[in-house]
């Protein structure tokens, strides 16, 4: 009988890393790890390339923005249901399953669904914490456009700056703009016109 093991570490951005071996786990069973896991408070858990990655949160400014993105999202129609915030979504081609910090749902999607199917996905928003964003502006990136997800919205508060990505198309974004806390961000999904205004989100020091 094979032996489960699990080790952990730091990767030295602000992240503790939870490996599992393969051989013991599928991808489908690492997902159920990750959604019955107790996280500790402070951190956010996500599956990157069959590893399970512990990522430090901010505190009220990393909320501020959040609540800033679900308030834009209610502004444009949409109901509480579909801004959805911290909802697993599988990216299986490369055994990953990600926690958004805000997904914007299409019309089509069906509420209560868990995990979230990255085709329910219109748009989404992730805020940098403590990791400084390693993955929220490399793997992310890659991850949201192979999935079709029309727009993805990078805030950062330590850089006080956004960067939107848009139009996938062939697995790759067309379009990449950058902005300052300041500015009117605007954005298109699914139809549907986003507006978010940055003058008041709070930058870390």
């Amino acid at each position: 009988m094979a032996t489960q093991t699990a080790a952990t570490g730091s990767t030295g951005e602000g992240q503790t890393r939870m490996t599992l071996q393969h051989d013991v786990f599928t991808y489908e069973e690492l997902l159920g790890v990750l959604e019955r896991l107790e996280t500790p408070p402070g951190f956010k858990s996500e599956l990157l390339h069959g590893e399970i990655i512990l990522s430090p949160q901010q505190g009220e400014e990393h909320s501020d923005i959040i609540q800033a993105a679900q308030e834009a999202a209610r502004a444009a129609g949409l109901p509480r249901w579909r801004s959805a915030s911290d909802v697993l979504t599988p990216f299986p081609e490369n055994g990953s399953g990600f926690c958004p910090d805000v997904s914007l749902l299409r019309r089509s999607a069906q509420r209560g669904v868990k995990p979230r199917p990255a085709a329910d996905i219109a748009a989404v928003v992730e805020v940098v914490s403590g990791d400084r964003g390693a993955n929220d502006y490399g793997v992310k990136v890659d991850e949201y456009a192979r999935a079709g997800i029309d727009a993805y919205l990078i805030a950062d508060p330590l850089k006080g700056a956004c960067k939107l990505y848009r139009r996938p198309v062939d697995g790759a974004y067309e379009t990449c703009e950058d902005f300052v806390f300041g500015d009117v961000v605007r954005f298109t999904a699914d139809d549907t016109e986003f507006v978010l205004d940055t003058s008041d989100w709070p930058r870390l020091t």
